[in-house]
């Protein structure tokens, strides 16, 4: 006689992948910039779904290098690697790294100074399913001071009726008349940020808005989710754009406007100099 067994049932345990490796460049480390390098990380931690890679991007030999190889990324730190950079360290020329040593499909700009929501990737994967079209997605970010205080949205202006062809979408035609559109906290698919040349290194203040403009002029379907995704330290002391608006003058700040709308006609980087010009 057969003996009957009482197997139970033992739910497998499953992880959704996201396809996505976020991009973390890292400069330096200094005692106003540790917190917040905590922070970003935790945010990456902290999200309902994970993305599958978080790639920190550090000068090659340095003193942050050797910091981050004794850190505690804690849940995460399987997902965690830190690349060197021998190259040139400018915040395009590290992303483009991270872009070309990425092995997922799809990848993500994070701050040093800033925070995912925790419910970003878990947006970004059910909106990359309905609308399977876009090529990028960006996030509603609340961008707040150096107090966490309140400044502003960005992003959201896609949702304005009538600013651009279609609802949630951003093009070329509204970028060309209203500018304030960041691609932190972004994700884009990696084979397109390649085949266009990624970021320029040799845009200064305005590279972001020329890559956008790049993207949409090419007819690239960039969508903005319309839930908050990000929290952006605005102009912090030390930080990249902080240190551009000391250096330039308003009259090459809007030199380095008008380069972003001549450049984006062109896929790489050309030499640009605006002493050279003026």
């Amino acid at each position: 006689m057969e003996k009957k067994t009482n197997k139970k049932a033992t739910a497998k345990k499953t992880t959704v992948k996201t396809d996505i490796s976020v991009l973390l460049p890292v400069h330096e480390l200094t005692d106003d910039t540790r917190t917040l390098f905590d922070n970003a990380v935790k945010s990456v931690e902290e999200q309902l779904t994970k993305p599958d890679a978080l790639l920190i991007i550090v000068p090659k030999g340095s003193d942050v290098f050797k910091e981050l190889s004794k850190y505690d990324f804690g849940a995460i730190k399987d997902i965690v690697t830190i690349v060197e950079n021998d190259g040139d360290t400018d915040f395009s020329s590290q992303i483009n790294l991270g872009v070309e040593v990425s092995k997922t499909n799809w990848v993500s700009i994070l701050e040093l100074d800033d925070e995912y929501a925790k419910i970003w990737f878990k947006n970004v994967v059910e909106y990359r399913e309905a609308y399977s079209e876009m090529d990028m997605f960006l996030p509603l970010i609340v961008d707040v001071n150096d107090q966490t205080q309140f400044i502003g949205l960005t992003n959201e202006a896609v949702w304005a009726q009538s600013f651009s062809e279609e609802m949630g979408i951003l093009d070329n035609g509204a970028l060309l008349t209203y500018q304030n559109f960041n691609i932190d906290g972004s994700v884009i698919r990696k084979s397109l940020f390649e085949d266009f040349g990624g970021l320029k290194s040799n845009i200064k203040l305005t590279f972001v808005y020329e890559f956008l403009l790049r993207m949409t002029f090419k007819d690239n379907k960039i969508f903005v989710i319309p839930k908050f995704g990000y929290k952006h330290l605005n102009q912090r002391v030390g930080s990249l754009f902080h240190s551009y608006k000391a250096e330039l003058d308003p009259l090459e700040s809007k030199w380095w406007l008008s380069q972003a709308k001549k450049e984006y006609y062109f896929e790489n980087d050309r030499i640009l100099n605006y002493e050279e010009t003026n």
